[in-house]
């Protein structure tokens, strides 16, 4: 993050940080899922119906879309009320104080840029995996188990450029790719349940619960694959509906994802025998290889859905990690370039750019599923304390500002409140030793803790120590002209 600081004052933008409204419902509707619904759910619908049992596999995402709904639910109320680009950001400023808000924004930075950087990652094993032939040119060295291939870099990082450029020019281009695309990956996933269950087997789901110890297991893995509905009110500003619609699109996101990932998961449990569920290979490939033994046309057709998952998830990480550092940008928490809006394009076009730079470095991180595994569950474990500083903020905020105009108000908030930060409170738990099976590696806990010094040094030597008038870094946040 670049320094704010210039001669012990405060650098103020006198540039427009006003975005675009030009967000449907349908618009936003594609963004939360397009953030939630990656590539792997190819490979991981076997590990899902494996570990717990096909059974146990519905019950884990659907006990886990039950948790996330009760954070959903604040999200859904206070981006009604305060529906500003970087949403977290300023319900944690309104809730909790400048300094809350501070953390708020770094551990979103931190998420959504780790989002962009697995997507970058993964991209060249996704299409070698999927039978699309990727040259190996050039070994420069071994990461992880796996060698770096200096063609694999470049591959990543100019479909990050794509990705890039898209989201630079404008909302309008971004918005159109990922509606189009969820809309493909929710057929995909519709057509596979169906060969699931016209041409599988109910013996192939077998054994339908392992126990307790295995449900646990996979609700571990939920945050990291329901992490990103948040985005909706990242890019909440730039909508055209009514405030009220912004909370209801937040829950539609919530449960979309998890309707997707059951139909998965039951596709997967009636398609692919026990023993093709447990091989650790592409699972959902190869069973639909099974089902239609003749053809190879469903095969390929999931497959080229499931990269348009990787898509989707990495130009939605896209939009929303720009308005994050946007926002963080308008309160001075980073510098203030980073608020600036294209003049022409109506984009964070500073922010975009950073992003591209930041990112561009995890493509020489290699194709290792160990790194990629490790970078979800620090990334998860960052989500779930970042949702846990929304939940807080929900409830202080229904203290402080009883009188706030919510356009979408929960019923019992008192109740939702502790539910919400209970469940948080429990799966954070997941990931610390106290978990009888066992928490974040070694190796994800050294890389946790480094990330969060690095946030702590940040805030004491670039926050902390600056003095702004904290009326004026609310308007800011607010969008308004300084």
């Amino acid at each position: 993050m670049a320094n704010v600081k210039d001669a012990g004052h405060v650098v103020l933008s006198t540039t427009s940080s006003h975005l675009n409204k030009s967000l449907s419902k349908w618009d936003l509707l594609s963004i939360g899922i397009g953030a939630v619904i990656g590539w792997s759910w190819v490979i991981y619908g076997g590990i899902w119906t494996t570990l717990p049992g096909s059974i146990g596999g519905v019950m884990a995402f659907l006990i886990g879309g039950l948790l996330c709904t009760f954070v959903g639910l604040t999200y859904a109320e206070l981006s009604s009320a305060l529906p500003y680009a970087g949403g977290d950001i300023v319900y944690t400023f309104e809730g909790l104080g400048a300094r809350w808000a501070y953390f708020s924004g770094a551990f979103l930075t931190i998420i959504f840029i780790g989002l962009i950087i697995i997507e970058t990652i993964m991209f060249p094993m996704m299409l070698e995996a999927l039978g699309f032939p990727v040259v190996e040119w050039l070994p420069l060295y071994n990461l992880g188990g796996e060698t770096v291939y200096l063609s694999y870099i470049l591959l990543s990082m100019v479909v990050n450029l794509f990705f890039a450029v898209l989201n630079y020019r404008g909302i309008e281009f971004s918005k159109v790719f990922q509606t189009i695309t969820v809309g493909v990956l929710l057929f995909a996933s519709v057509f596979y349940v169906f060969s699931g269950v016209t041409l599988g087997s109910i013996d192939n789901a077998k054994p339908f619960f392992t126990g307790f110890s295995g449900l646990s297991l996979a609700l571990l893995m939920v945050p990291g694959f329901m992490l990103g509905f948040n985005a909706v009110a990242q890019a909440a500003e730039e909508t055209t509906i009514k405030p009220s619609m912004i909370g209801k699109v937040v829950i539609a996101t919530v449960w979309a994802s998890v309707a997707f990932y059951v139909l998965i998961i039951i596709g997967t449990a009636l398609s692919a025998d026990a023993e093709l569920r447990a091989s650790g290979g592409i699972v959902v490939l190869n069973s639909l290889q099974n089902l239609y033994t003749s053809s190879s046309l469903p095969m390929y057709f999931v497959a080229i859905a499931s990269l348009i998952g990787l898509l989707t998830s990495w130009n939605a990480s896209y939009i929303a990690a720009s308005r994050i550092l946007l926002s963080l940008g308008r309160g001075k928490y980073v510098a203030p370039a980073f608020s600036k809006v294209h003049p022409q394009f109506k984009t964070p076009g500073n922010a975009t750019i950073f992003l591209f730079i930041v990112s561009s470095f995890g493509a020489f991180l290699g194709t290792s599923q160990l790194i990629f595994g490790s970078l979800v569950d620090v990334v998860g474990v960052i989500t779930v304390s970042s949702w846990l500083l929304v939940a807080i903020s929900f409830v202080r905020l229904r203290q402080l500002r009883p009188d706030l105009e919510r356009p979408y108000r929960v019923k019992r908030p008192k109740l939702l409140g502790f539910l919400s930060i209970g469940s948080l409170v429990f799966f954070l738990l997941l990931y610390t030793p106290l978990n009888p099976i066992g928490g974040l590696s070694p190796a994800e806990t050294i890389v946790t803790i480094i990330l969060l010094v690095v946030v702590v040094v940040y805030y004491f030597k670039n926050v902390h120590s600056v003095k702004i008038d904290e009326k004026n870094r609310r308007e800011m946040l607010f969008g308004k002209e300084e």
